[in-house]
């Protein structure tokens, strides 16, 4: 689903309201706001998502980032080897 929308004199862009729709979105809701090469991703959030800044997501990503590849994988028997709770 595409369209084209135009910014508005207060820098506002309006969403259709098939996408309000489609994603089940209302007033109050937040977006995570992220640039990616020349484009620009809304992605809805839940408002708890928001207990970290900026700064503190930018270096949990860094983090991430660095240390990703030192995660082991997960097999089906290392998923064999954990305890059961039932």
């Amino acid at each position: 689903m595409a369209t084209v929308l135009k910014m508005n004199r207060h820098r506002q862009i309006n969403l259709p309201s098939a996408f309000i729709a489609r994603l089940n979105l209302g007033e109050e809701k937040y977006f995570k706001a992220e640039v990616i090469g020349n484009r620009i991703v809304l992605t809805p959030i839940d408002p708890i998502e928001r207990v970290f800044s900026e700064e503190d997501l930018n270096l949990m990503e860094e983090l991430y980032q660095r240390e990703k590849h030192l995660a082991k994988p997960v097999t089906k028997e290392w998923l064999k080897k954990l305890p059961r709770s039932h």
